[in-house]
């Protein structure tokens, strides 16, 4: 820690106030000497890189309850159990619809030259019988009266599902903040969306009826494959609206193109070039387990008075199958571990309990199953907003899943009375840039969880870097992507502001409860 940094953490100590035995001066002096032990495990004798690895390459994807998901989270239980964190195990959130298994596909234009045709399928989806050959068939619906025109012409057809819009070649591929966007940020002063839990949900929602009703008609007309476009040039991202359990958007074999491919063969199809193509898919639906699991463990409390509160801290382990999930989400799974890891080698004793969720199913579903059902399990219901007994004993949660870039700051998710508070905890770190606070609101990742049943809950702000823009679940989020500097830093902040919530004299302050689902 620099000398700055050694004055900044003296100060908010200070203003951390505490009632111990040992009195304030001796809790300040703890809280300066552990932060400061915290920024030389996380610097000098890291783990991160290695544990976001291990989550990732070394496991594969880790669709939601598939045997890769499940390889993933039991190596992150024995590697929380090997650094001496309590209860690590893995949790049953509820009930789960089969997972799904890739054994191999293929897709190749034969005519009018050959090219071996860069795709991936949609998790999903279900298998071609056999090979299916043919020309392709232009589909463009927009709107309703759009159905007619293809309706009875489909039978057997391999769809090129609409035309991509043009490509935005503008801007940088790579960014990181600057000053003068953080400033804007901390100049916020409405929250913008969503502002809860089911907003959140509806959005995505609206999107799948409009997308299972595109897809119930491919299948009433017997399409034999639909070719779908990745959005980004240069990148192939097979996700989309698509659930865990098989429902109407899985009925069509589907694969997705990269960008530059399915324009390669679009243009050959709109002049009237005969075009060939030959696709197979094998995949299967799998179901090994009725439940599906989050990862736990934790750090217990040190205070008998406050011990039973808790702070926690996660981000989700599930992935999509293009890559290896290593920007999403192992780099936020893994800083969370490398936080419990680090306390655990300092010998921080919190005056709170330290927990670790890792949650499943996250991607494939908006309604974010794992940390959900984890959260209806302890906490309560975000429907009937019926509250379980732990609700009155929780403090805060703390999650990261944006990516493998450097902390900036936080999401303060419209809970103003949380700012000075964050502001104190942020200071000593000046130095690494992770001092941004605002008001805003961001969803689409499992903290919308606990704000629907109203807990505070807070998603880190981090440098952007490529996760947009190369990796965000596309075949490219593999190891190589992981930044091990950025990853490092990012665990220091949350290891730091972590460690300082958990031994506050008071819990963050809550924002007001939610309505139930329809008041």
């Amino acid at each position: 820690m620099t000398p700055r940094g050694f004055r900044e953490a003296a100060l908010v100590a200070a203003s951390l106030v505490v009632a111990t035995p040992g009195g304030a001066a001796a809790q300040q002096d703890s809280i300066v000497a552990v932060l400061a032990r915290v920024r030389d495990e996380a610097i000098n004798r890291s783990q991160v890189l290695e544990t976001a690895l291990g989550l990732s390459d070394l496991n594969g994807p880790r669709l939601s309850g598939s045997a890769g998901y499940m390889r993933a989270a039991a190596w992150a239980r024995d590697q929380l159990t090997s650094w001496g964190l309590a209860h690590a195990g893995l949790e049953a959130w509820g009930r789960r619809g089969p997972s799904w298994e890739l054994d191999r596909f293929s897709i190749e234009m034969t005519a009018p030259t050959y090219l071996r045709v860069n795709a991936m399928p949609r998790a999903w989806t279900l298998p071609t019988n056999g090979v299916v050959a043919g020309t392709p068939v232009l589909v463009s619906i927009h709107a309703d009266s759009d159905y007619a025109r293809y309706r009875g012409t489909l039978n057997g057809a391999i769809v090129l599902n609409g035309v991509p819009g043009t490509i935005n070649r503008t801007g940088p591929s790579i960014h990181r903040f600057a000053d003068v966007e953080l400033d804007s940020m901390v100049r916020l002063i409405e929250p913008g969306e969503p502002h809860g839990y089911w907003e959140d949900y509806d959005d995505f929602a609206h999107s799948l009826e409009a997308r299972n009703k595109l897809y119930a008609f491919f299948k009433t007309e017997g399409v034999a494959a639909v070719l779908e476009a990745s959005q980004t040039p240069g990148v192939l991202r097979p996700d989309g609206f698509w659930r865990y359990a098989p429902q109407i958007d899985s009925a069509v074999p589907t694969l997705v193109l990269a960008r530059e491919h399915y324009s390669r063969i679009l243009r050959l199809v709109q002049r009237h070039v005969p075009v060939q193509l030959e696709l197979s898919l094998a995949a299967r639906f799998t179901q090994a387990d009725s439940l599906g699991y989050d990862v736990v463990a934790e750090l217990p409390g040190s205070d008998p008075t406050v011990a039973p509160e808790v702070v926690m801290i996660g981000g989700h382990l599930d992935s999509w199958i293009g890559g290896t999930g290593a920007t999403d989400n192992a780099a936020g799974s893994a800083v969370a571990m490398e936080v419990l890891r680090i306390l655990k080698a300092v010998n921080a004793r919190p005056r709170r309990t330290i927990r670790i969720g890792l949650w499943d199913g996250e991607e494939p579903t908006a309604d974010y199953s794992g940390s959900v059902g984890y959260v209806k399990h302890h906490y309560g219901d975000p429907e009937t907003m019926k509250l379980r007994s732990e609700h009155a004993r929780f403090d805060v949660y703390f999650n990261l899943d944006n990516g493998s870039g450097k902390i900036r700051g936080m999401y303060l998710q419209n809970d103003s009375a949380a700012r000075p508070i964050f502001a104190r905890m942020l200071a000593p770190l000046t130095d690494l840039g992770a001092t941004t606070l605002t008001i805003a609101n961001t969803g689409s990742t499992d903290h919308i969880s606990f704000v629907g049943v109203g807990l505070p809950a807070f998603e880190f702000i981090q440098d952007p870097v490529d996760y947009e823009t190369r990796t965000h679940h596309s075949v490219l989020d593999v190891g190589d992507m992981l930044l091990e500097d950025d990853l490092k830093q990012a665990a220091v902040v949350m290891a730091s502001v972590v460690y300082q919530t958990a031994m506050l004299d008071q819990r963050i302050p809550r924002p007001p409860s939610p309505a139930a689902r329809g008041h």
